[in-house]
């Protein structure tokens, strides 16, 4: 589903590419293809490739990708932990940095995983020492991670035991 999106945001980048384009949306190129559709322009001309035709090709395209797409809605997954005040600011530098390897190590290993960034270098105005910010494909697939045995071990090993507060935030985008 990540790759349809890509190719479906790169067909629409080339389609308001073309379509911004000042000549192909002015009298000039109109005339052109009159010029050209009455035989008026000489045979050895060299030609482009855009058209009406490639135009509309290019929107048919996106619309198949929007259906195949539609429906389908990724899941964002946001936590924000707060360390055990206990832990002196070298340990929670040292805790911070083990959490972000950990869980940014994930991706690629737990299926479903589109995007997964810790935050730990939050504002002094924070009341959060960090934040995972990841995207799944589906629920299903933040259901799956959940249990995976990878994510749990990180989650035992790295988060559980120095954590005191923890919020979360799942929705759909």
């Amino acid at each position: 589903m990540v790759a349809e999106q890509k190719l479906l945001e790169s067909s629409i980048g080339i389609y308001f590419k073309i379509i911004d384009d000042e000549y192909y949306s002015s009298q000039d190129w109109k005339d052109d293809l009159a010029l050209d559709e009455d035989g008026r322009l000489p045979k050895e001309l060299k030609r482009g490739v855009l058209s009406e035709d490639g135009i509309y090709d290019a929107l048919e395209r996106n619309n198949e990708l929007m259906e195949r797409i539609k429906g389908t809605r990724m899941v964002k997954h946001v936590i924000l932990w707060t360390l055990k005040d206990e832990l002196s600011a070298e340990e929670k530098a040292a805790i911070k940095q083990g959490i972000k390897e950990g869980l940014e190590g994930l991706k690629g290993k737990v299926p479903g995983i589109v995007d997964i960034k810790v935050n730990i270098n939050g504002l002094e105005s924070s009341n959060a020492d960090l934040m995972l910010d990841s995207t799944f494909e589906s629920v299903e697939a933040l259901k799956g991670y959940s249990v995976h045995p990878e994510h749990v071990a990180v989650a035992d090993s790295k988060v559980r035991p120095y954590t005191k507060i923890r919020s979360c935030l799942d929705y759909e985008t």
